[in-house]
């Protein structure tokens, strides 16, 4: 009862959030104009954020994706897909209804087919980071293929009721469903998430101060089944299932049907911003803390027939982050200037409710800065340039395994975009990007826990992982669009084509299966800009 309570909550907050969206999308079609349409997507992610900049620069937009991606992993972290392909569609946009109020949302909708993935048996994936977020998981060897669907709703209102205060106010719904397809074990795991956001702030002159706060609240179930389950012993090895805790720390799965993941934390932080009409800077901070537990679930029938459910609360994973940020949007002599600072600091630490011990450790470090520049030329023939620098840091033990492993790294991406008219209100846009990832420091110890042997999870997850992370990288990335205008409409036809090479033969030596070519990405889509 608890359970269908806490889903029906989640589809309401969900049912609410998007009803505000398609309201927004709807209202928007009623007044469209087409200065907003060459903003950049830093842009956009900032204004749909924070909706109460357009009480100082008014921009109105709405743009509606649909799009299809397809990769290939020639070399890749071991919890990852080889293959995959992503079918997405999406709508955001900001629109001021009136001088007092601004609201913004979004709607995501995804499919996704993943091809042999291994270790892992839950839908957490190892593809754009570095550990899987809550090391309390099982796994087993034999790689599968996964689908995958996931549902997003955002919206937002800003609110000015006098000239001195600002309110904002915001809600999000996330529904996720993933399964195994095609291998034992199968395992099939539904995911419900919200939260809940808002901020207040007093404002004078050109300068506001504000408060902000975050509740969310994260559910998820798994249920692992075979087709026989007496497939499921240590002589089956690729199929049998271990449990995985900490970094490297393994045991046979026992128990591994049903289990949950349950979430709760809090969000808060303060932020100064200077607006005038046509500059936006906000500086701000967010301190996330946050406890992800994991239950193991016992079923049992009574004599009168009854069946019961005992929930063992069997293990942690606290978070504390905090984040720093700077915001800046700038329109100047033609030029449109779009620059987001990040500065995350993050510390995992894990605990064990039954035995009550700690042994995991992840130390986190991210500086990200992201830039775009827009211009127009005599021909009114768009301009873009693109700057991403980062550098990361990160440091995982578990002093269980006796696992101490460290890395930074220094990754940058450079673009750059040119439109070309071809007849009045249609251009083909050409653009090309290039990116480097080095490692600047490395280390990576073990040694067997009672043992003269590496266990399975080091030999075949953890180093070959290392490998690739401490692998510098090279990329090169092409894209084209074709665009045009239609009563003051955007129509946008583009594709893309993404390639990534290793630069020497650390990954080789460890992965001796590599086959030395290249990780690439093709994506194709419309998009409509109104």
């Amino acid at each position: 009862m608890h359970n269908k309570y806490k889903i029906f909550s989640h589809f309401f907050i969900s049912g609410i959030t998007g009803m505000a969206v398609l309201c927004s999308q709807f209202l928007y079609s009623q007044s469209t104009r087409l200065d907003s349409i060459n903003i950049s997507a830093i842009e956009k992610d900032i204004r749909i954020e924070n909706p109460y900049i357009n009480f100082f620069q008014p921009l109105d937009f709405s743009t509606t994706s649909l799009n299809a991606e397809f990769g290939k992993q020639n070399f890749k972290r071991v919890q990852s897909p080889e293959k995959m392909s992503n079918y997405n569609f999406e709508s955001k946009g900001v629109y001021q209804l009136n001088p007092k109020v601004v609201i913004s949302g979004n709607l995501k909708i995804n499919r996704e087919h993943e091809d042999n993935v291994p270790f892992v048996l839950t839908d957490e994936r190892t593809t754009n980071t570095s550990f899987i977020h809550n090391p309390s998981y099982y796994w087993a060897p034999r790689a599968a293929k996964w689908m995958k669907q996931n549902y997003l709703i955002n919206g937002q209102v800003a609110y000015r009721p006098v000239k001195f205060l600002i309110t904002q106010l915001g809600t999000e719904g996330n529904f996720s469903k993933a399964y195994r397809q095609d291998a034992d074990p199968r395992p099939e795991v539904s995911t419900y998430q919200y939260k809940i956001f808002g901020k207040v702030g007093f404002s004078w002159n050109k300068h506001s101060l504000f408060g902000k706060g975050r509740y969310f609240n994260n559910f998820r179930r798994n249920n692992i089944v075979f087709v026989n389950n007496n497939t499921n012993v240590p002589s089956n090895d690729s199929i049998f299932i271990r449990y995985n805790e900490g970094y490297g720390n393994q045991y046979n799965g026992l128990r591994y049907g049903l289990t949950e993941y349950k979430v709760n934390g809090y969000v808060w932080g303060g932020e100064y911003a200077f607006n005038t009409s046509n500059i936006h800077i906000s500086i701000g901070y967010d301190y996330v803390n946050a406890i992800e537990r994991f239950y193991r679930i016992y079923e049992y029938q009574a004599a009168d027939l009854s069946k019961y459910r005992i929930y063992e609360k069997y293990s942690g994973l606290k978070t504390d982050l905090h984040s720093f940020y700077i915001n800046y949007l700038c329109s100047f002599s033609g030029y449109k200037m779009a620059s987001r600072l990040t500065y995350k600091d993050q510390l995992d630490a894990n605990y064990n409710y039954v035995l009550q011990y700690t042994s995991y450790r992840l130390e986190q470090q991210n500086l990200n800065w992201k830039n775009s520049l827009v211009w127009f030329n005599h021909k009114n023939e768009a301009y873009k340039l693109l700057l991403d620098l980062g550098y990361g840091k990160n440091r995982v033990r578990d002093v269980s395994v006796v696992m101490d492993r460290r890395l930074s790294f220094f990754e940058y991406h450079a673009g750059i975009e040119k439109e070309f008219a071809i007849i009045p209100g249609h251009k083909l846009a050409v653009g090309v990007g290039q990116s480097l990832y080095i490692p600047v420091q490395k280390e990576f110890n073990y040694v067997p826990y009672q043992s003269l042997q590496e266990n399975t999870f080091v030999q075949k997850v953890a180093r070959p992982d290392y490998a690739y992370d401490s692998t510098p990288k090279i990329g090169l990335n092409l894209s084209a669009a074709y665009r045009w205008d239609s009563n003051k409409i955007r129509y946008e036809f583009a594709g893309g084509f993404n390639q990534l090479w290793l630069t020497n033969k650390t990954y080789k030596e460890t992965v001796t299966t590599y086959n030395g070519r290249p990780n690439t990405i093709a994506t194709i889509g419309l998009n409509v800009y109104y």
